[in-house]
């Protein structure tokens, strides 16, 4: 046989096969690429139709949303290996076989996707919630299959696995609305006290952010070494916590200012004595030179 008849031959055969598995090929890759972008424009849906819904719940709408989207390229992947001709039989016993090995390997991913789904039926925070989990502390602003991506103050991207934010303490500041901040002055022993505290509940009652109910509270707390110490308990929004507790210094110690009631500060007096016993000299010129070297 010359090699103009082994090429013919073997070009007949790659026709043949190219004729007889390319539509199958063309047609499972036409259907794999349809479903994926299908999967992506319904999940689109699904989340914008229950964000539209009274009493939605961003984070719900993510997860439901990612959930039919996974759901959807699982069954496009079955239906383009049936049209490939793969026997879906044998094919599932190797998928058994092969999910109990990921299983084992991928445990802390299922354990991410299992407490993924805890926190979505218990709900603890939502998406908008400022929160501590796992250690670190942000906005939440998104919720995913196997991570909680959060945003802190700094503008820093945080990426917390589900694991870790089902299984330790979580620390919600929004959920409540309602925080309670504590401030600390000092007066000196010389003020009258009543003043200070009408000088100083003057200043809080005036802004319209500290909450009338529950009242502001103000009391001695200590009688310190040389001041009487008061703290400051009011209400407010959690949103406005940060800011009211900086907006209110300056005015409360002007305030104290004009009322004649002095804020105490610690002194340091130095005292030389000259030392007459050579013996007591040396021994603190020593001393001195140990301090020095440390």
């Amino acid at each position: 046989m010359d090699v103009a008849t082994l090429t013919s031959s073997f070009t007949n055969t790659a026709m043949n096969i190219g004729l007889s598995i390319g539509p199958k090929i063309l047609l499972a890759l036409m259907v794999f690429v349809v479903g994926k972008i299908l999967s992506a424009r319904i999940a689109k849906g699904i989340e914008t139709g229950l964000n539209k819904a009274p009493a939605s719940d961003a984070s719900v709408s993510q997860f439901f949303a990612s959930l039919v989207r996974y759901f959807i390229l699982f069954a496009t992947l079955i239906i383009t290996l049936s049209i490939l001709g793969i026997n879906m039989g044998s094919l599932g016993g190797m998928v058994a076989g092969l999910g109990i090995a990921m299983a084992f390997i991928l445990a802390d991913s299922l354990s991410d996707l299992s407490a993924g789904v805890m926190l979505m039926l218990f709900r603890p925070f939502r998406v908008g919630d400022e929160v501590e989990i796992g250690g670190t502390s942000g906005v939440v602003t998104d919720i995913q299959l196997t991570a909680v991506r959060m945003k802190t103050r700094g503008n820093v991207e945080l990426i917390v696995q589900n694991s870790k934010a089902w299984g330790g303490a979580i620390r919600n500041h929004s959920v409540l609305g309602n925080r309670r901040l504590s401030m600390a002055f000092g007066i000196s022993y010389d003020a009258n006290i009543d003043e200070a505290f009408a000088a100083i509940l003057a200043v809080v009652s005036a802004d319209s952010r500290v909450h009338k109910d529950p009242a502001p509270w103000i009391k001695v707390i200590n009688l310190g070494g040389s001041s009487v110490d008061l703290e400051l308990r009011i209400w407010c929004d959690y949103d406005d916590l940060r800011a009211l507790k900086t907006d209110l210094s300056q005015p409360v110690k002007q305030a104290l200012d004009a009322a004649g009631i002095g804020i105490p500060y610690p002194h340091v007096v130095k005292i030389r004595q000259k030392i007459k016993n050579s013996k007591a000299r040396a021994r603190i010129t020593k001393l001195a030179k140990l301090n020095a070297k440390t």
